[in-house]
C-alpha cells in the first residue's frame, strides 16, 4: 500500500470525526437547521464558486510548481535575517516521538479541517452572509498567497538547510505524501497555515461572535506557530507577513473592499443559475 493510501486511512476518519464533534461543541446558542439545508445551499451557490475557484487556481500553482519552480530564489535572504539556530534548539530540546507525530498530525489535518468546518457551520447555521465572508476572505487570503508563492522561491527550513534542520514531517513518508495532495516545499511566505485560520478566528469573534470557536481559533493559531517552526518547514519571517494577510482578509470583506471583483464573479453565475432553474422547474 502506497504512503498516501495509508496516510488517507486515518486522515479521511479523522476529519469526520473532528467535524461531527465541532459541530455539537461549537453551535453554542443552538443555531443549527438541517430542514434548511437545501435552501441555504442554493443561496450560498455564488460563495460555492468562489471556494471552487480558490481550490482551481491553488492545483494550478502546484502543478507550475511540478513542472519548474517559479520565482526570486530568496531563501538566502530568509537564512541571512534569521539563521536556523533557534529551529536546531528547539528540535533537540523536544526531541520526542510522540510530540514529533501530534505536532504533524496537527500540521496535516488542522488546516484541512479548519477550511472544511468552517463554511459548512455558518452554512448550517443558516448564516449565509458569514458563509459569504469567508468565501470571500479566504480568496483575499490566496491573493497574497499565490503571488507570494508563485513570485518568492522559498524552500523549508529543513530542505535548505538539511544538515542542520531535522525535517521532522517530511522524513514520514505517509505524512509528506498528505503534505503534496496541496502543498509545496516553496509555499512558505506567507504562511496560509498562520493567516487561513487566523481569518476564520477573526470572523467567530467579531462577525459571528462565538465565544468557543474564536477560543479554539486562538489556541489553534499558538500551536501552529510553534507547529510549523518546530517541524522544520516555515520561517520565523513566514508568519508576521501570515498574520498581516488575515487581518487584512478580515478588514477588506468586513467592509465590502472587494465587491466590485466578487460581484463580477458570482453575479453571471448566480442569474444563469437562476435562469436555469426558472425554466427547468416551471
Amino acid at each position: 500500500m502506497s504512503p498516501l493510501y495509508k496516510g488517507l486511512l486515518w486522515f479521511v476518519p479523522g476529519l469526520i470525526v473532528l467535524l461531527v464533534i465541532s459541530f455539537k461543541i461549537f453551535d453554542e446558542d443552538g443555531k443549527m437547521d438541517l430542514e434548511f439545508v437545501k435552501v441555504n445551499l442554493w443561496k450560498a451557490r455564488g460563495g460555492f464558486l468562489i471556494l471552487f475557484i480558490v481550490m482551481a487556481l491553488l492545483q494550478i500553482e502546484n502543478f507550475i510548481h511540478d513542472i519548474h519552480p517559479p520565482g526570486f530564489r530568496v531563501t538566502w535572504f530568509f537564512y541571512s535575517i534569521e539563521g536556523v539556530d533557534h529551529i536546531v534548539w528547539l528540535q533537540q530540546t523536544l526531541d520526542n516521538y510522540y510530540l514529533i507525530h501530534f505536532s504533524s498530525i496537527f500540521y496535516i489535518l488542522g488546516l484541512s479541517y479548519f477550511v472544511i468546518f468552517a463554511p459548512l457551520f455558518f452554512l448550517l447555521r443558516c448564516e449565509i452572509d458569514i458563509f459569504n465572508q469567508f468565501c470571500k476572505a479566504l480568496a483575499v487570503n490566496y491573493m497574497f498567497l499565490l503571488p507570494g508563492y508563485l513570485l518568492l522561491h522559498v524552500v523549508v527550513t529543513s530542505y535548505y538547510r538539511p544538515g542542520e534542520v531535522q525535517a521532522l514531517l517530511y522524513d514520514i513518508p505517509q505524512y509528506e505524501a498528505l503534505v503534496l495532495l496541496t502543498n509545496r516545499q516553496t509555499n512558505c511566505f506567507p504562511s496560509g497555515h498562520t493567516s487561513i485560520p487566523l481569518t476564520i478566528t477573526l470572523i467567530a469573534r467579531y462577525r459571528a461572535k462565538l465565544k468557543n470557536l474564536q477560543i479554539m481559533g486562538f489556541v489553534f493559531v499558538g500551536f501552529t506557530v510553534f507547529v510549523i517552526i518546530y517541524l522544520g518547514i516555515h520561517w520565523l519571517l513566514d508568519i508576521p507577513a501570515g498574520i498581516a494577510v488575515a487581518i487584512f482578509a478580515y478588514w477588506s470583506t468586513s467592509n465590502n473592499k472587494f465587491d466590485w471583483l466578487f460581484d463580477r464573479v458570482t453575479g453571471p453565475f448566480e442569474r444563469w443559475t437562476e435562469y436555469l432553474k426558472n425554466k427547468y422547474t416551471n
